[in-house]
């Protein structure tokens, strides 16, 4: 994916089959150490709370590395 471009990281989640879904979570848990738990209610259609802006950055940076799925 371009470095350029704006990733909807709500979109891109949503997007994800259920399976990929839980393997994303777990790598921003692993990497991160983001509660998956708080992660999918952020990443939710209707989500809980909003992404603050350095989480927002780093799950920018995994979709555009496509390291989580590896």
């Amino acid at each position: 994916m371009a470095e350029n471009q704006k990733v909807d990281v709500r979109v891109y989640y949503q997007n994800l089959p259920k399976k990929d879904k839980g393997k994303f979570l777990r790598y921003l848990s692993k990497k991160y150490d983001y509660p998956a738990s708080t992660m999918s209610g952020k990443l939710r259609e209707n989500p809980i709370s909003s992404l603050r802006r350095d989480e927002e950055l780093n799950i920018i940076q995994t979709i555009n590395e496509g390291l989580w799925d590896q």
